[in-house]
């Protein structure tokens, strides 16, 4: 039956007779708190606001913007970083935040099953009862969707490889209102959390049907489906944990002993930061941030030593001597703390494994604003990407000491998530100008470096896909077939 409608007040009609008349939103106050997100990319309102609660809720609105010509960008997170959310084109935000459920979670194949406006803080609490714990990216903000960030191909900090890939297998709707369920979630079409049970799948395979969807549906931006549940793998908590520090004072002298970690598979969590980012998430208060900066290291390797569900003692004792002998090895030192935060261990050992937890998100607390660039390269090309990078902070007059950088290997370290942050005030003026002006020509020198710009955030799409030869004609292909109306979140990823 055709849902198409022939004026405003009769899209308004059957958009209320899905969700509600106090579901579809046009108040402008409210609209105005959706045009925008903390990318400091140039805001757009949309036409209303849609909250679902339903994945059949979720078809029927997606199925009367598609006959209508009506944009739809689905936003399941608080927030918003690099403006992804920001409907370019007006039409409707398809709110999915109040999509909560947690209908089960599975211990002996380590998942958990949520729903697309699930946070980290909320399935944590849930998990907490059972001994579990969520694999998730590095303090990742309290309000952040799971979903999202799993779609988004946000790392986590583990750098096992079989928690590389958490996302398992979920449940999608097209952008022609039709619903699609991945891997082991395909067999039917009953309640997802029931299929165990009333069918001989566990939800763990990944594969099929056909294609691997997972892979064309991760990184999207909401262009190409919305989610409406998802599982992810969890992990037992360990029953013996201990945080050590290998610092640096040149990015260079971390590389080779940060192989050899990864080599020897210490750790279950390891990553970078560099002085500027540990004070940004350990400093007292905002204020402090930049002199704590200068007292402490300029690198750390942040290895969390895990005792895990076996044998705890004996493991964490593995742990210890092998991490040791590599800091022998490569003449650097092991330490718990840092001569300005003694106790740092204990502290970053607490957050580890949940949200940030303060008000203000702790990439933002130095200026009121951080960008990104976020990108893949080998560990050992790192050193010189972050030199150019400085250098082109240097040409725009940006203080190198308040950069930040963050490394992420992944599959131990067969390739690296990298991050570098410009902590910017959020005020309009010549200053944020000149920081966005650096932002995007050290984008455009790193990618000319070599840096694998993986995500193709901000208005970067048109640079980044014309370095890759057929695959933006593939995924123009692709998106014809799955959205052939234009209907999801037009515009991004320069489609």
């Amino acid at each position: 039956m055709s849902t198409a409608a022939t004026t405003l007040e009769s899209i308004v009609e059957a958009l209320s007779g899905v969700v509600g008349n106090e579901n579809v939103i046009s108040d402008i106050d409210i609209l105005k708190k959706y045009s925008s997100d903390s990318s400091l990319m140039p805001s757009r309102m949309p036409d209303f606001v849609v909250r679902v609660l339903t994945r059949e809720e979720v078809m029927g609105v997606i199925k009367i913007a598609n006959e209508n010509s009506i944009p739809v960008v689905p936003r399941s997170s608080g927030t918003g970083t690099y403006g992804t959310g920001i409907p370019l084109e007006g039409g409707i935000i398809l709110d999915l935040s109040g999509m909560k459920r947690i209908p089960r979670v599975d211990t002996r194949n380590r998942w958990a099953l949520f729903e697309a406006g699930v946070t980290f803080g909320e399935l944590q609490e849930e998990l907490d009862k059972l001994g579990m714990q969520t694999l998730n990216p590095l303090l990742p903000r309290k309000d952040k969707s799971i979903m999202s960030s799993v779609l988004e191909r946000e790392p986590v900090l583990s750098t096992k490889t079989e928690c590389d890939e958490p996302f398992r297998t979920m449940e999608l709707i097209w952008g022609t209102g039709e619903m699609l369920r991945t891997g082991a979630m395909s067999v039917d079409s009953i309640p997802a959390e029931e299929i165990p049970d009333k069918t001989k799948s566990d939800l763990c395979s990944i594969g099929g049907p056909g294609i691997d969807w997972w892979r064309l549906l991760t990184g999207c931006q909401g262009t190409f489906c919305v989610g409406t549940i998802m599982n992810v793998k969890i992990f037992h908590k360990p029953l013996l944990q201990k945080l050590v520090f290998l610092p640096f004072e040149n990015l260079k002298d971390a590389v080779k002993p940060f192989y050899a970690i990864q080599h020897r598979e210490i750790g279950h969590e390891a990553f970078l930061l560099n002085g500027y980012d540990i004070a940004a998430i350990l400093a007292e208060n905002d204020e402090e941030i930049s002199e704590l900066t200068i007292k402490l290291p300029k690198y750390v390797i942040m290895v969390n030593l895990w005792g895990g569900q076996f044998f705890p003692e004996e493991r964490l004792a593995y742990e210890e001597k092998a991490i040791n002998e590599i800091a022998d090895q490569f003449h650097c030192e092991v330490t718990a703390g840092f001569s300005a935060i003694q106790d740092a261990n204990v502290r970053l050992q607490e957050m580890l494994n949940g949200p940030w937890d303060g008000d203000v998100y702790w990439k933002d607390r130095n200026k009121g604003a951080c960008l990104e660039i976020v990108f893949h390269s080998g560990l050992d090309k790192i050193p010189a990407h972050w030199e150019l990078f400085k250098k082109v902070a240097g040409d725009y007059g940006i203080d190198t000491r308040d950069l930040g950088i963050y490394i992420q290997p992944r599959q131990r370290a067969r390739v690296c998530h990298v991050e570098f942050h410009i902590p910017c005030s959020s005020e309009s003026g010549t200053e944020l100008e000149n920081v966005k002006a650096f932002h995007r020509a050290a984008f455009e020198v790193l990618l000319n470096a070599g840096a694998f710009m993986y995500r193709p955030y901000y208005d970067w799409a048109d640079a980044i896909y014309a370095r890759s030869g057929y695959t933006f004609e593939t995924i123009k292909k692709l998106k014809n077939i799955v959205d052939p109306g234009r209907t999801l979140n037009p515009g991004k990823m320069g489609l």
